[in-house]
């Protein structure tokens, strides 16, 4: 039997006094183990980022909105986080072409440079994080 399920990754800044609360509201909602939950430092000292996946039946879809800390729909290579928006504005930077007058498919990344970073849009600017997973 063929499955419909389809499965995202998500990524939410939680600020360090809330990463239990966050964790329950997980498992309260989505049964997402602590063991499937993955956290990340980055510049900002007061929060970090808690990656996680969702799995979703056909025709479903998660309003990123209705969660109480910032969550984005975020893909992943190797170990480099990324939202479309982020890549395409990347792409266009190395290609340094305007948006519309480029294949984004043509566009080599070289994704060892992004390799530990997270790509993210921040007032409408491309944001390279550092990024680096929380094994405690």
């Amino acid at each position: 039997m063929e499955s419909n399920n389809k499965i995202i990754t998500l990524a939410s800044f939680v600020y360090l006094d809330k990463i239990d609360s966050f964790k329950k509201y997980l498992y309260n909602r989505f049964k997402i183990l602590d063991k499937n939950i993955f956290q990340y430092t980055f510049n900002e000292e007061d929060k970090k980022i808690l990656t996680f996946m969702v799995r979703l039946n056909q025709g479903q879809r998660v309003d990123t909105s209705s969660f109480y800390p910032p969550t984005i729909i975020v893909h992943k290579k190797g170990e480099c986080f990324y939202t479309i928006n982020a890549l395409n504005q990347l792409i266009e930077i190395i290609s340094d072409t305007d948006s519309g007058n480029i294949n984004h498919q043509d566009v080599k990344i070289d994704w060892d440079n992004y390799q530990n970073k997270m790509l993210i849009i921040k007032n409408e600017e491309l944001k390279i994080l550092t990024i680096n997973r929380d094994f405690s």
